[in-house]
């Protein structure tokens, strides 16, 4: 008997300190990545499934500083993703913590 498993789902993050704006993400990736005025990476999801979970996974491991992280997420996950405007540098961006 075959088992279903569900859909992966991936949280995707860039980390802004290890981002040098090579710029292949958004090369590989334009679905998911743009970049900056200054070249720096951004998402424009926060989150992804299906086939696009292969193609994040294989975007993270072609970025040369490792800055994609990539998480997966347990099926009953059901955080929203990251407004479509965050950018590197705004606080709400995905991926940037602010501690005080």
């Amino acid at each position: 008997m075959a088992t279903t498993n569900p859909p992966t789902r991936l949280r995707v993050r860039v980390d802004p300190i290890r981002c040098t704006a090579f710029g292949f993400c958004a090369e590989f990736c334009p679905e998911l990545f743009d970049l900056d005025e200054w070249g720096y990476a951004w998402l424009k999801a926060g989150e992804v499934d299906g086939a696009a979970a292969r193609l994040v996974r294989e975007t993270a491991r072609l970025c040369p500083r490792r800055a994609i992280l990539v998480e997966e997420l347990a099926a009953e996950h059901t955080d929203h993703p990251a407004p479509s405007g965050a950018r590197h540098g705004d606080p709400h961006a995905i991926g940037e913590e602010r501690h005080a």
